[in-house]
């Protein structure tokens, strides 16, 4: 098949630059279906990106206004990689969206070549856009209800719970297949590491108010009090740094928290985190929780926030689950994973064991079952 994958965001290279799951999930199935197929990645400019790009067996065409990673804002450059990348004509017999901005390209793409239009959802955000990402949220609102409006010939949910939401938006139970994302197990595996040496917590996540990483540092405070040296790492950027680096502060945790940035290479992320003694995951909007499966495979527990699509995502295996915005209960489950051996020797256990039923090869043949079903 000739299969196009809109995305907003795509790696520049073979490093692997990836700051979030649908860039992820993105990557790894173009990875895997470029094996059999003629796969190209259609994608924002990012600064320092080329144009035009062909690596690992697929292409990548980097459209619209050049522009800097960003979860919000850049409308005029958002606008443009619409307008742009709807006017492509190519020789496709399949287009899958991946996320908002990229839906209505997809959909352009398929009507005006005429082959069948796949929305790959991760999340649906209708009726919650202002409440996760402010006043802004009103374009979100629009535009979701301009996709979902759309007759698409299938939707890939990544979780149960995203099916789900996507049911109750009214669309069909038949149009719907679940496939979550996956995880390549071999490069965690083969990556070597020793652990930090003191007490180590690490948090991969964009720096958004809905991630709450406001609690985690509230959560580190109280821990600090029962372990003095404990150590933050926090890889990732965005609008809420400045503010979070502020509360550190105010908290006394200059010399126990430190924010990493973007990390441009997805090995060195693997090895932070597997040097780490455990991960946390304190956001209360996700659709899947890819760095849960990331933990798992780098054998390090996680504390995370009871939230329903992490708990289908980890089967409570791995891990232990904190109330949402809770952040005592947050450092109480902490404390349970850096201190205790025997919870720990669990988690890695059933983590190990879990995270192998996501490997991408078996992921990526259901969702080219999919695509080969709307062919007929």
């Amino acid at each position: 098949m000739r299969i196009a994958i809109v995305t907003e965001f795509f790696p520049k290279s073979e490093k692997v630059e990836i700051r979030g799951g649908v860039e992820a999930r993105a990557f790894h199935v173009a990875k895997q279906l470029a094996k059999t197929h003629d796969v190209t990645v259609i994608t924002t400019r990012e600064h320092g990106a080329r144009k035009k790009d062909e690596f690992l067996g697929f292409e990548v065409l980097r459209l619209g206004r050049e522009r800097r990673y960003s979860q919000k804002g850049s409308l005029i450059e958002r606008l443009s990689f619409v307008m742009e990348g709807g006017k492509i004509t190519g020789k496709f017999d399949v287009v899958d969206g991946y996320n908002f901005v990229s839906y209505p390209v997809a959909w352009e793409i398929a009507q005006r070549n005429k082959v069948p239009a796949i929305a790959t959802y991760h999340e649906v955000w209708l009726g919650k856009w202002i409440e996760n990402i402010g006043v802004g949220g009103v374009l979100g609102e629009l535009l979701e209800r301009y996709v979902l409006g759309r007759n698409w010939d299938k939707f890939i949910a990544v979780s149960r719970f995203t099916g789900e939401k996507l049911r109750e938006r009214g669309i069909s139970g038949r149009k719907i297949e679940v496939i979550p994302n996956g995880i390549e197990t071999r490069e965690y595996q083969k990556t070597r590491v020793e652990k930090f040496p003191l007490p180590t917590i690490c948090c991969i996540s964009r720096l958004v108010e809905y991630k709450h990483v406001d609690d985690l540092l509230k959560a580190v405070a109280i821990v600090k009090k029962d372990i003095p040296d404990v150590a933050c790492k926090i890889i990732g950027g965005g609008p809420e740094e400045k503010h979070l680096k502020s509360l550190a502060t105010r908290l006394g945790l200059q010399k126990n928290v430190e924010f990493l940035g973007f990390v441009e290479e997805h090995k060195e992320v693997v090895k932070i985190l597997k040097a780490s003694h455990a991960f946390c995951l304190p956001s209360v909007v996700e659709g899947f929780g890819m760095v849960l499966l990331e933990a798992m495979a780098s054998q390090v527990p996680y504390v995370a926030s009871e939230i329903e699509p992490l708990i289908e995502t980890t089967g409570r295996k791995g891990g232990l689950f904190f109330k949402p915005r809770d952040h005592r209960d947050f450092a109480d489950k902490l404390l349970q994973i850096l201190k205790d051996r025997n919870v720990q020797k669990k988690c890695v256990k059933e983590g190990s064991q879990h995270v192998q039923n996501y490997a991408w090869g078996s992921i990526v043949e259901k969702i080219e079952e999919v695509y080969e079903s709307c062919q007929r």
